[in-house]
């Protein structure tokens, strides 16, 4: 009988220690996630900062990215943004705070052809900014 409960109590200190594990990994993810927003909390904060005072090297003010292309407009909101990098969501906030049209799923496409074609680069997964 003494051996029954010995089993039982080992199995419960495994269960508990698969627990712990799962727990302890949830954090990371929290913690990466919050890292994560805070980054592009800092990014948009920074474009705000700055979004009076650059402007675009053709010539129109930062504020009004509705005369370039889409993917021009993006190339400018992460050269504002520089040095801090910007998700997806921030360039959608970013542009249309300018007045641009923009979707999560265009923005990320276009950024993978501006990647192709050398115009911006992937500093880690989800993050972008500028060459």
């Amino acid at each position: 009988m003494k051996r029954a409960k010995e089993m039982t109590i080992e199995d419960d200190i495994e269960a508990l220690d698969r627990e712990l594990d799962a727990q302890r990994l949830e954090v990371a993810r929290l913690s990466a996630k919050i890292e994560g927003l805070q980054a592009e909390r800092d990014a948009l904060a920074a474009l705000v900062s700055k979004k009076s005072t650059v402007v675009v090297d053709n010539g129109a003010s930062a504020s009004d990215l509705r005369r370039l292309t889409r993917g021009q407009a993006i190339v400018e909101v992460l050269r504002r943004s520089s040095p801090e990098p910007m998700r997806v969501r921030g360039i959608v906030d970013a542009l249309a705070a300018a007045g641009r049209n923009a979707n999560y799923n265009g923005v990320s496409v276009d950024l993978q052809v501006l990647l192709a074609q050398d115009q911006v680069r992937r500093v880690e997964r989800g993050l972008y900014t500028t060459t």
